[in-house]
């Protein structure tokens, strides 16, 4: 092979490595995507992983990618808001990494927008990855604008799947009262007086529900703020009491907050 000729080549096999980073608040769900991007996507190399979506807006800008998997569900900002801050200078593919049920992924697919449900499958990795690479046009702002629109219905209507040891389970978000931690399971307890164990921690299980209505209040409680009747301070102990009867603990780290949440819903 002639000089010419191989720098060519060399410049064509450049060409088509795609740069990509990797957004996502979880620890293992981030390490997870990248090592499979590693083993099975010869063609990504992964420049950099995000913990947050700032940290996220700081690679955008340092390592200009030609594509990310952004995860939505993020503190301080969501994957949303990530996007509606880069405005119209979106010069990449997006590919959303998401726990939502199959019910909310339905705006993605009306839309043609490429996303991963997590625990994301390798094979519908390799599949999305070579869509992207087939593609002949960027995620735009647009896309952005109608994939919001579609999914503008309420996060606390929206149903949401809960996988047990035998089933799933289909409910709404606005039925459950509150969920309870239970090693690597978790129950929810609806307004009808079920328990449901879901297999998956709680960690995992509150990146699908509404941060608006449900509230952490203790390291094992997720709670419905709608559901809250009356809080105790009796004994020297700080509980709350739900509409059902339920009574659960409030650790103290986390009193201040959500005294401060439901302040501000008594002032709307």
């Amino acid at each position: 092979m002639n000089v010419e000729a191989k720098a060519v080549q060399e410049q064509t096999t450049t060409m088509s490595i795609i740069k990509a980073l990797i957004i996502d608040d979880e620890p293992a769900a981030l390490e997870a995507l990248k090592i499979k991007l590693d083993l099975y996507c010869e063609k990504v190399e992964v420049v950099a992983v995000c913990n947050s979506a700032k940290e996220g807006l700081q690679a955008i800008n340092e390592h200009k990618p030609d594509l990310i998997f952004l995860d939505i569900e993020m503190p301080w900002m969501n994957g949303f808001e990530m996007l509606d801050c880069i405005g119209d200078n979106i010069d990449f593919d997006v590919v959303f990494v998401t726990a939502y049920d199959q019910y909310a992924i339905r705006a993605f697919k009306v839309k043609a927008i490429d996303y991963l449900l997590k625990p994301v499958d390798k094979d519908d990795l390799v599949n999305c990855v070579d869509r992207v690479r087939g593609k002949d046009k960027n995620f735009k702002r647009d896309q952005l604008t109608e994939l919001l629109l579609e999914m503008e219905k309420p996060l606390s209507s929206k149903r949401i799947l809960l996988h047990t040891k035998n089933a799933i389970e289909i409910i709404t978000q606005s039925e459950i009262t509150y969920l309870q931690a239970d090693s690597n399971y978790c129950n929810v307890y609806t307004q009808d007086g079920k328990r449901i164990m879901v297999t998956k921690t709680l960690n995992s299980l509150e990146k699908m529900i509404d941060p608006k209505v449900f509230m952490r209040i203790h390291r094992s409680y997720t709670a419905n703020i709608n559901c809250i009747k009356k809080i105790s301070s009796e004994d020297g102990g700080f509980d709350v009491i739900l509409l059902d009867g339920s009574i659960l603990p409030v650790s103290r780290r986390r009193k201040e907050d959500l005294l401060e949440v439901l302040g501000r819903m008594e002032n709307n």
